[in-house]
């Protein structure tokens, strides 16, 4: 049984997990979120799928805690190190709807990526997060509302000029006889 759902979700819980993570770590996490699922079999519920969401959820969250850490010490010795940037940070400065979904909360981007990314029903998508049907339904149509506020915030052109260094606040007094 678990041969049946391991090669006909993998591919939907690799989508996911690449969605969410450094492209040169996602198969290892996915195939980490495999291995949970088989060392947890009998305590998988009925609908596999939002359930191995779940647990994939929760490896990229000790996926990512664990990066924190490593950047911290590789700090503390003193070591460079290039981190790679998340792809959806990079996409932002080129499309209005990725800069709308830059500064959507973690919580509205997981909401909109559970339905329209993973194709999760609200009920499933419901289930990966811990909480009922309808309080998923409210963070939803929550999050569909500032998203397409954001957008509409969004105006076309060029990005504004940077403001001089050193920035003035607002309201300081200029000295007569000294740089601002």
């Amino acid at each position: 049984m678990f041969s049946e759902v391991f090669r006909a979700l993998y591919p939907d819980g690799l989508r996911f997990v690449q969605r969410r993570a450094d492209p040169d770590v996602a198969e290892d996490l996915a195939a980490e979120v495999f291995a949970i699922a088989w060392n947890r079999w009998a305590d998988v519920p009925r609908e596999v799928r939002p359930w191995l969401f779940g647990v994939a959820r929760n490896v990229l969250a000790e996926d990512r805690r664990a990066h924190g850490r490593r950047h911290r010490l590789a700090l503390r010795i003193g070591a460079e190190r290039d981190l790679p940037q998340d792809a959806i940070a990079l996409a932002t400065t080129t499309v209005d709807l990725h800069a709308a979904w830059a500064r959507l909360s973690d919580a509205d981007r997981e909401a909109l990526a559970l339905v329209a990314w993973d194709g999760l029903t609200g009920r499933e998508a419901a289930q990966v997060l811990g909480c009922t049907r309808a309080a998923f339904s409210v963070r939803l149509t929550r999050a569909r509302r500032r998203l397409k506020h954001l957008l509409a915030d969004i105006e076309p052109g060029p990005d504004p000029e940077p403001a001089p260094w050193p920035a003035r606040r607002a309201g300081a007094r200029v000295v007569e006889g000294t740089q601002p």
